[in-house]
C-alpha cells in the first residue's frame, strides 16, 4: 500500500471528499468583510460559486453602513457634536490607521458629474417625485372623505403637491477593483466546472454546481444594495460645514468643506438602498437557503473527480478573498473621486497634544470646538492659552509649547464649583 494513492479511477479511490460540502460554507469572516461591496457590485447577482453563501443570508439586514466608533467629530462653525466617523468619510481618512498627535488637514469638494449621470439622477428625481405626489394626493383625498364639518375641512385645506426630493448621492465601486476581478474569476471557475462535469456525465454533479450557484445568486439579490447618503434640502444660507475629527489617541484632522458635503459625508447617515424588500426579500432568502441545502447533498454524492474539482475552487476562492480581505482596503473598492475631490493640504506627526492642538487652531481659527469637546481642560490656565492660540493663528513664529508652560504656571483663584462641595 502506498503512503500518498493518488489513483482516482473509479473503483480505486483511497481518498474521501465528503468534506466538499463543508468547504461550500467556510470563509465566512473574509466574505463578510466585503459583504456590503459584494452585493453592491453589478456582477454580485451572477450565478457562480461563493465561499460561504451563507453570509448573506440575514433575515435583519442592516440600514446603514458600519462606522468608526470612539471619534469625536464637531462642526468647527455649527458646533454640531457626533461620536463615531462614518463609513465613507472613513474610506477617505482611515481614521484608525493614525498615530498618537499625528495632524491632516484636507479641502473637499464636490467634482462636477458627467452630464449623462446628471440627466439620470434627474430621471430617477422626475419618477420618486410623482410617486410622492401620487401618495400625498391619494391621502388627501381619503381625508377630505372623512371630513364632517367646515372647521375640519378648513383645517385639511387645499391639497398642496410635496417637495421636490433631492438628487440621489449616491457611492459606485471602481469597475477595475479587486473585488469585480475575482468574482468574475468565480464566474469562470464555475462555467470551467460545469463543462468538467458534463464531460463526466455527472448529472449529480451538475445539478450541485446549478443549485449552488443559484443559492449564491439568489443570497447576493436578496442583500443587493446601493448605498445612498443624506443630502440637504434646505436652500437658505448656513454656515461653513468646516469639521475637525479627533481620535482617542490624540490624532487629529481638520476638514474645509460645505455644509452639503458636511451633510453628506459626516453628519448625516449613509442609508442603504435595497432592491428588494418585503416578501420578495423573503422569497429570495427562503428559495436561497433551501437550494444551499440541496447543494450540498448534491456535492456530497457526486463523482469522485467532480468533488476533487470542486474542493479546490472552493480552495482557491478561499484563499482569494482572504488575500484580498487582508491585502486591499475599503479605499479600494469605493469610487470616492467620482463625487469628491479630496485635497491634502497638510499631512505631520507632533510630539506632544499641544502642537496638534495648535495646529488645528492654527489651520480653523476657532477654539469653540475645543471647548465644546473638552479637547482643553476647562480651566483659566488652558483658556488663557486657548485664547492666545486664536489671537495668534496667522503668525506661524508663535511657540505654542513655551506659551502653554507659561500659562500653566500662572496662579488664579480658585473656581468653586457646587460639586465640589
Amino acid at each position: 500500500m502506498v503512503w500518498f494513492p493518488l489513483n482516482v479511477e473509479e473503483g480505486e479511490v483511497s481518498w474521501r471528499f465528503d468534506i466538499v460540502g463543508l468547504l461550500a460554507v467556510v470563509g465566512g469572516s473574509a466574505i463578510e468583510k466585503h459583504a456590503q461591496a459584494i452585493t453592491a457590485s453589478h456582477f454580485g447577482t451572477f450565478p457562480r460559486l461563493l465561499p460561504a453563501p451563507e453570509t448573506m443570508l440575514n433575515t435583519d439586514r442592516p440600514s446603514r453602513l458600519p462606522a468608526v466608533k470612539d471619534v469625536t467629530v464637531v462642526g468647527v462653525k455649527s458646533g454640531n457634536q457626533f461620536n463615531e466617523l462614518n463609513y465613507f468619510a472613513d474610506v477617505i481618512h482611515d481614521i484608525e490607521s493614525l498615530p498618537a498627535f499625528h495632524f491632516q488637514s484636507f479641502h473637499i469638494t464636490h467634482r462636477r458629474l458627467p452630464e449623462k449621470e446628471i440627466k439620470k439622477q434627474e430621471e430617477e428625481q422626475a419618477k420618486e417625485w410623482e410617486k410622492a405626489k401620487k401618495k400625498a394626493r391619494k391621502a388627501h383625498n381619503k381625508a377630505a372623505k372623512e371630513v364632517k364639518n367646515d372647521l375640519e375641512r378648513k383645517a385639511l385645506g387645499e391639497y398642496k403637491d410635496p417637495p421636490k426630493p433631492p438628487l440621489k448621492a449616491i457611492i459606485r465601486l471602481y469597475p477595475d477593483c479587486v473585488l469585480n476581478f475575482i468574482t468574475l474569476a468565480s464566474i469562470c471557475i464555475t462555467i470551467a466546472l460545469f463543462i468538467w462535469a458534463g464531460v463526466q456525465h455527472d448529472a449529480v454533479g451538475l445539478l450541485g454546481l446549478g443549485t449552488m450557484a443559484l443559492s449564491t445568486s439568489m443570497a447576493c439579490m436578496s442583500a443587493q444594495w446601493r448605498p445612498r447618503l443624506t443630502t440637504r434640502t434646505a436652500t437658505g444660507q448656513v454656515v461653513e460645514g468646516d469639521v475637525v475629527i479627533r481620535t482617542r489617541s490624540g490624532a487629529f484632522v481638520s476638514v474645509k468643506c460645505s455644509e452639503e458635503i458636511a451633510r453628506e459625508l459626516y453628519a448625516g447617515t449613509e442609508i442603504c438602498e435595497y432592491v428588494y424588500n418585503g416578501r420578495y426579500h423573503q422569497a429570495l432568502l427562503a428559495t436561497s437557503t433551501v437550494l444551499l441545502m440541496a447543494a450540498i447533498i448534491f456535492f456530497s454524492n457526486c463523482g469522485w473527480k467532480i468533488q476533487i474539482a470542486v474542493g479546490l475552487a472552493y480552495i482557491i476562492l478561499n484563499l482569494a478573498y482572504w488575500a484580498m480581505a487582508l491585502l486591499t482596503d475599503p479605499r479600494g473598492v469605493w469610487k470616492m473621486n467620482h463625487r469628491y475631490e479630496v485635497e491634502l493640504l497638510e499631512n505631520k506627526d507632533n510630539e506632544n497634544f499641544t502642537q496638534v492642538l495648535w495646529d488645528v487652531i492654527r489651520t480653523t481659527g476657532e477654539i469653540r470646538w475645543a471647548k465644546k469637546t473638552g479637547a482643553a481642560p476647562a480651566t483659566k490656565n488652558w483658556n488663557g492659552w486657548l485664547k492666545e492660540a486664536k489671537a495668534n493663528a496667522h503668525n506661524p513664529n508663535w511657540d505654542c509649547v513655551e506659551r502653554k508652560d507659561w500659562w500653566m504656571k500662572q496662579k488664579f483663584e480658585k473656581e468653586h464649583h457646587e460639586d465640589d462641595e
